[in-house]
């Protein structure tokens, strides 16, 4: 079930709300032309996107969403266990909740590679292209800690943590200084809204809490995408691979060879290498990122497609 509500708490907040399996997500619908669903990275919230969104919204209809934990969605409880079909779930209902059911192309940074790729799998006839950026590829399948004793641990982690700084005096943890050394700042600066927003919500204990938490999920993520790529191949659609070369030799060959063993699993059309580029390429280089997007173009599919 999902509806669309606006926020009780902050009506000065951009976008709405979506409730989707109990969750309350808050979705940001931006732009006109081709639909375009943009994942963030682990630990990234809304705002993170709003550089390579600004230069998207010209030709693109872009919807983004924080996931559980992250931005203004509601805090994720000892409850919540991410699985990977689970965030499928929740992007076909933020699709749907916007009324968009024509084929989208699907852009995932990092760890959200897994989420746009298990989405193309899972369903072809929603998909119209899938751009990769530079995203999290597993050689070799982890030993895995059962997934409740690691979501466990994290938070424990957190409330180990708010006790102490509870305890010295410290009501709010460290935010925007933290989140500039962290995501690098785009060609023009940061934005206004991007330092308030990350003023209240990064490094936050909710924000902490949804990272550590999809973080100790992502190994067995990563083993339900495994199964995904042998019973259910990628769609015949555009699939890009984009790159984020370090300044580092001996690092940028192994990453480098790493991404293309990566573009051979999605049978990618193309792999497109940024060289000097950090891994939070959709802010530090927005303008390179949207240029690769655009230049999908005509290329993506715009007729539904029977599943």
């Amino acid at each position: 079930m999902h509806e669309t509500t606006p926020d009780p708490g902050d009506d000065t907040a951009p976008g709405e709300y979506v409730t989707v399996g109990g969750h309350r997500l808050h979705v940001l619908d931006e732009g006109s032309g081709p639909p375009l669903l943009l994942m963030a990275a682990l630990g990234s919230n809304w705002f993170d996107l709003d550089p390579l969104v600004a230069r998207l919204t010209p030709s693109w209809r872009v919807i983004r969403y924080d996931r559980p934990g992250y931005g203004l969605s509601s805090p994720v409880d000892r409850r919540h266990h991410p699985t990977l079909l689970g965030e499928i779930e929740r992007m076909v209902a933020v699709l749907d909740a916007r009324g968009i059911d024509e084929p989208v192309v699907v852009v995932g940074h990092s760890l959200a590679s897994l989420y746009v790729e298990a989405f193309a799998r899972q369903h072809p006839g929603r998909t119209a292209a899938v751009v990769v950026l530079d995203g999290s590829y597993v050689l070799f399948p982890w030993r895995l800690v059962p997934l409740s004793f690691r979501v466990g641990n994290a938070h424990r982690a957190v409330g180990v943590a708010r006790a102490v700084t509870s305890r010295v005096g410290i009501r709010r943890w460290p935010s925007l200084q933290v989140w500039k050394r962290v995501v690098p700042a785009p060609p023009e600066g940061l934005g206004e809204q991007q330092r308030r927003w990350s003023k209240r919500v990064f490094g936050q204990p909710p924000f902490l809490l949804a990272m550590l938490v999809e973080n100790a999920a992502f190994g067995a993520m990563n083993r339900t995408l495994r199964g995904l790529r042998r019973s259910n191949p990628m769609p015949d659609v555009p699939v890009e691979v984009v790159v984020a070369s370090s300044t580092i030799p001996g690092w940028r060959l192994f990453w480098e060879w790493k991404q293309r063993r990566y573009a051979d699993t999605l049978s990618a059309d193309e792999i497109v290498v940024l060289p000097g580029a950090k891994h939070f390429l959709v802010s530090e280089r927005p303008d390179d990122v949207a240029e690769i997007i655009d230049g999908l173009g005509g290329g993506v599919r715009t007729e539904p497609t029977l599943e």
